[in-house]
Protein backbone atom coordinates (compact mmCIF):
# COMPACT_ATOMS: atom_id res chain seq x y z
CA UNK A 1 0.00 0.00 0.00
CA UNK A 2 1.20 3.52 -0.76
CA UNK A 3 2.08 5.74 2.18
CA UNK A 4 0.22 9.00 2.67
CA UNK A 5 3.23 10.92 1.41
CA UNK A 6 3.43 8.70 -1.67
CA UNK A 7 -0.32 8.99 -2.37
CA UNK A 8 -0.18 12.75 -1.95
CA UNK A 9 2.88 13.03 -4.21
CA UNK A 10 1.33 10.69 -6.79
CA UNK A 11 -1.83 12.79 -7.04
CA UNK A 12 0.09 16.07 -7.22
CA UNK A 13 2.50 14.71 -9.84
CA UNK A 14 -0.31 13.29 -11.98
CA UNK A 15 -2.26 16.54 -11.83
CA UNK A 16 0.86 18.56 -12.70
CA UNK A 17 1.73 16.21 -15.57
CA UNK A 18 -1.77 16.59 -17.02
CA UNK A 19 -2.03 20.33 -16.28
CA UNK A 20 -5.05 19.72 -14.05
CA UNK A 21 -6.15 22.14 -11.34
CA UNK A 22 -9.28 21.94 -9.23
CA UNK A 23 -11.89 24.56 -9.95
CA UNK A 24 -15.19 24.52 -8.10
CA UNK A 25 -18.22 24.22 -10.35
CA UNK A 26 -21.66 25.73 -9.75
CA UNK A 27 -22.79 22.22 -8.72
CA UNK A 28 -20.01 22.16 -6.09
CA UNK A 29 -21.13 25.51 -4.72
CA UNK A 30 -24.76 24.33 -4.62
CA UNK A 31 -23.72 21.17 -2.79
CA UNK A 32 -21.79 23.26 -0.24
CA UNK A 33 -24.85 25.43 0.38
CA UNK A 34 -27.16 22.42 0.70
CA UNK A 35 -24.72 20.77 3.13
CA UNK A 36 -24.57 23.91 5.27
CA UNK A 37 -28.35 24.27 5.28
CA UNK A 38 -28.62 20.66 6.44
CA UNK A 39 -26.39 21.53 9.37
CA UNK A 40 -23.53 19.38 8.15
CA UNK A 41 -19.94 20.34 7.50
CA UNK A 42 -17.88 18.61 4.84
CA UNK A 43 -14.40 19.94 4.31
CA UNK A 44 -12.14 18.62 1.60
CA UNK A 45 -8.45 19.31 1.27
CA UNK A 46 -6.45 20.11 -1.84
CA UNK A 47 -5.58 16.47 -2.52
CA UNK A 48 -9.20 15.32 -2.38
CA UNK A 49 -10.12 18.19 -4.70
CA UNK A 50 -7.32 17.25 -7.12
CA UNK A 51 -8.54 13.65 -7.22
CA UNK A 52 -12.02 14.91 -8.17
CA UNK A 53 -10.50 17.21 -10.80
CA UNK A 54 -8.55 14.30 -12.29
CA UNK A 55 -11.77 12.32 -12.60
CA UNK A 56 -13.66 15.23 -14.14
CA UNK A 57 -10.90 15.52 -16.75
CA UNK A 58 -11.15 11.74 -17.43
CA UNK A 59 -7.52 11.26 -16.43
CA UNK A 60 -8.58 8.55 -13.97
CA UNK A 61 -11.57 6.21 -13.94
CA UNK A 62 -14.35 6.26 -11.35
CA UNK A 63 -12.85 3.19 -9.73
CA UNK A 64 -9.41 4.82 -9.59
CA UNK A 65 -10.97 7.93 -8.05
CA UNK A 66 -12.71 5.91 -5.34
CA UNK A 67 -9.55 3.86 -4.70
CA UNK A 68 -7.36 6.96 -4.41
CA UNK A 69 -9.85 8.78 -2.17
CA UNK A 70 -10.23 5.73 0.04
CA UNK A 71 -6.48 5.20 0.31
CA UNK A 72 -5.82 8.87 0.99
CA UNK A 73 -8.55 9.18 3.63
CA UNK A 74 -7.52 5.93 5.34
CA UNK A 75 -3.94 7.08 5.48
CA UNK A 76 -4.99 10.41 6.95
CA UNK A 77 -6.92 8.65 9.73
CA UNK A 78 -3.75 6.78 10.69
CA UNK A 79 -1.62 9.94 10.82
Amino acid sequence: MLSQSTTRHYVIALADQQGIRYQATPADELADIATQLAGDEVLTDEIEDLIVALRRASVISRKEMVDLLGRYLTENLRA
